[in-house]
């Protein structure tokens, strides 16, 4: 298990994909919240250097493993300290999985100055916990980097490879505003994104701890912002880039499954359900890991999640087809009773209502008395809904019943065709005396004629069934 620091397991940094990297400068994360009254503008912009370029994921990986360093450190010595020895850049590799070659090293050196030089720009973000307050700076997460063998100073060479820390990130680490990561698990998801959404969903799972609530939620454009990606238009194109790396955490147990849902006309929710393997994180992490600021505050807030399901969400897309404003439909969903609003929904053609938004509004508010009218069509509906099911019902028992007489008769025809002729004489014989007096009058007719109708025959083959039964129940044959 490593320790990351939160706001960089929530807010973009790295890009997921190489594709692009070379013409990438910024990532940029944007939201507006209201708290109480007044409205907060949220920025987190990265930006890279044309020099150096943007991170991308073999700058993610180095990152990660230097996350594996400042934990041992952390956990040892129970504080970081300003200049960090990295040890060899082989141990790097090590930890990073990667072959142990100097094209390798050279990549790994790279990728610490497209770090170091890589600026965050926070406006409500970033969140200091020594400070406890959400900080508007410019900073980088590498103040310096000073290779094995560079000059430290006019008459030092370096001995090792040391890191020096900004301090923001710095003074949340000792802090411990961190939160646990399975360092071998991540390594071993094959997909960028199952790999992001695991840091950012980790953090969400773990504010389910102490809520009613068995799940989180996400606005897929806020997601998008998140991990980054570029966001699709199409629902169905939408799916085709996150559901691999969603299905991956399922499969792996990270979550126990998701949903897709509507939310307006070019949005989308998604709702995550934690697998047993996030369960268990759960329960391993401090409780000074993360504070109150991750259940509040961070990306994909309270009013997605907390405020409104699935069914609240559905409620409030029809209010607003009703012309309802968003505000009011939300409002309406979040303190009136669900069922009366239901009700409304279906029942507000009924009424003779001009503004049928301000007609329902008011109904809802009010409690009104849904119209009588909408009551007894809801009522016919439902007494044809009881007669089909019954006529179903009746329909499904009739089938049953002819399905098990045919299969009588078809027994019954094999256990008489397996029988010797005597024994089919005998129950031939017996037919013909068990006939009613006007069918015996029938067959001798027929036998005048040399035919015989298909109702006599009916006729005998009914009686010879009887006959084969009770020499079943008798036990005379098997």
């Amino acid at each position: 298990m490593i320790n990351s620091e939160v706001n960089l397991l929530v807010f973009p940094f790295f890009s997921l994909s190489t594709k692009g990297l070379k013409n990438k400068t910024t990532t940029i994360y944007q939201e507006i919240i209201k708290k109480g009254n007044q409205e907060i503008n949220l920025l987190w912009k990265v930006s890279s250097t044309s020099e150096y370029g943007y991170p991308g994921p073999f700058d993610r990986k180095v990152q990660q493993a230097i996350s594996e360093i400042l934990s041992e450190i952390l956990k040892k010595e129970g504080e970081i300290k300003n200049p960090i020895p990295l040890g060899s850049l082989y141990n790097l590799c090590k930890r990073m999985n990667i072959s142990y070659s100097g094209a390798e090293y050279r990549k790994i050196k790279e990728a610490f100055k497209r770090i170091k030089t890589t600026s965050i720009e926070s406006k409500g973000t970033f969140y200091s916990k020594d400070k406890k307050q959400w900080i508007e700076d410019i900073f980088s997460l590498y103040d310096r980097v000073i290779f094995k063998g560079e000059k430290i100073s006019n008459n030092e060479i370096s001995d090792n490879n040391y890191l020096f820390l900004g301090s923001w990130y710095l003074q949340n680490l000792n802090s411990f505003y961190i939160k646990p990561i399975d360092y071998n698990y991540l390594q071993t998801l094959k997909s960028k994104i199952a790999s992001r959404l695991y840091e950012i969903l980790g953090v969400k799972f773990y504010g389910l701890r102490n809520k009613r609530e068995k799940f989180i939620c996400y606005r897929y454009s806020k997601l998008c912002q998140l991990l980054p990606v570029t966001p699709h238009e199409y629902i169905s194109l939408a799916k085709q880039q996150l559901d691999p790396g969603n299905d991956e955490l399922i499969d792996t147990g990270f979550i126990s499954k998701y949903e897709w849902s509507k939310n307006g006309n070019n949005d989308w929710l998604i709702y995550y359900w934690p697998g047993e393997r996030a369960k268990k994180e759960m329960k391993r992490a401090k409780t000074n890991s993360i504070n109150n600021r991750t259940r509040e505050y961070l990306p994909g807030q309270k009013e997605e999640i907390k405020e409104f399901s699935k069914e609240q969400v559905d409620l409030v897309d029809k209010l607003l087809k009703l012309n309802v404003s968003k505000v009011t439909a939300e409002n309406l969903v979040k303190n009136d009773e669900q069922e009366l609003i239901k009700k409304w929904i279906e029942a507000i053609n009924y009424s003779n209502a001009g503004d049928k938004a301000a007609y329902i509004v008011k109904a809802i508010r009010e409690n009104w008395q849904v119209p009588e009218e909408y009551l007894r069509e809801k009522r016919e509906k439902q007494q044809k809904k009881e007669e089909k099911k019954i006529e179903y019902n009746k329909t499904k028992l009739q089938e049953e019943e002819n399905k098990k007489r045919q299969e009588e008769i078809k027994k019954a025809e094999q256990i008489y065709n397996s029988l010797d002729p005597s024994q089919k004489e005998e129950i031939r014989i017996e037919t013909e005396k068990r006939l009613p007096d006007f069918w015996k009058e029938k067959l001798n007719k027929a036998r005048v004629k040399g035919t015989t109708s298909k109702l006599l025959e009916a006729v005998l083959e009914e009686k010879r069934r009887e006959i084969i039964k009770e020499w079943i129940n008798s036990g005379r044959i098997d």
